[in-house]
């Protein structure tokens, strides 16, 4: 029965097993900084502007993250199997031409840009700063 308890404690905590977690939420460092990572991708794929509108949304600092910070998900979660991302395009806050944004590849890790623009639909997810 106690193992019962703490194993519904655990669950309710939001921990997941031998990932690096902060409240929940996977963490990864980027120059020198810890950043959070929302849990989940939005539930659909959206435009840049639509993207950037969301995670500002969520409050609390959460916003779309950099180039470099989505290259830093890739590497230090997503390889490792952690944070539940989907091997498919993420929009950046980064942009490369005034009508367009870097992308970031989590089925192998490349970056590049939609020639079309920012009103392609891509997954999303939010990041902050550690408070």
């Amino acid at each position: 029965m106690k193992y019962a308890v703490l194993f519904i404690a655990l669950l309710f905590a939001g921990c997941d097993e031998g990932s690096s977690t902060d409240g929940g939420y996977e963490t990864f460092t980027i120059a020198g900084e810890t950043m959070q990572v929302a849990k989940e991708d939005f539930p659909k794929s959206m435009s840049w502007d639509d993207a950037q509108s969301a995670c500002e949304g969520l409050g609390n600092g959460w916003r779309l993250p950099s180039e470099d910070e989505l290259k830093a998900m890739y590497e230090q979660l997503h390889k490792q199997g952690k944070g539940n991302f989907k091997d498919d395009w993420y929009w950046s806050s980064s942009q490369s031409l005034s009508r367009s944004a870097w992308l970031v590849g989590f089925l192998d890790g490349s970056v590049g840009y939609d020639v079309n623009g920012k009103g392609f639909n891509y997954r999303v997810r939010a990041v902050r700063a550690k408070p």
